[in-house]
């Protein structure tokens, strides 16, 4: 878990140097190139909402598996304590 905590700041780190320096370069766009301007910015702003999307779902599908196996592990380990507790008496 602490591990994707510091994944996941590094990636926001990255993003925001990114974008700030697309903005840097798009500032210094030439003249009339405003519809090209437009479109990288629509294109990075898609790009970071499938980014996080797609963040977003593997965070859940893990959440999901983590949940899963202590379902099963504590199944077992009931499951062990009772057979346990079977062959004692």
């Amino acid at each position: 878990a602490e591990v994707a905590k510091v994944a996941e700041a590094q990636m926001a780190d990255a993003q925001k140097s990114f974008a700030t320096s697309v903005d840097a370069a798009l500032k210094n766009a030439p003249a009339g190139s405003e519809n090209a301007v437009a479109l990288v910015k629509s294109a990075m702003a898609a790009a970071n909402n499938a980014y996080e999307s797609v963040s977003k779902a593997a965070k859940q599908a893990a959440d999901v598996a983590e949940a899963n196996f202590t379902a099963v592990t504590n199944t077992a380990v009931k499951a062990s304590q009772a057979a346990a507790k079977g062959k004692r008496a």
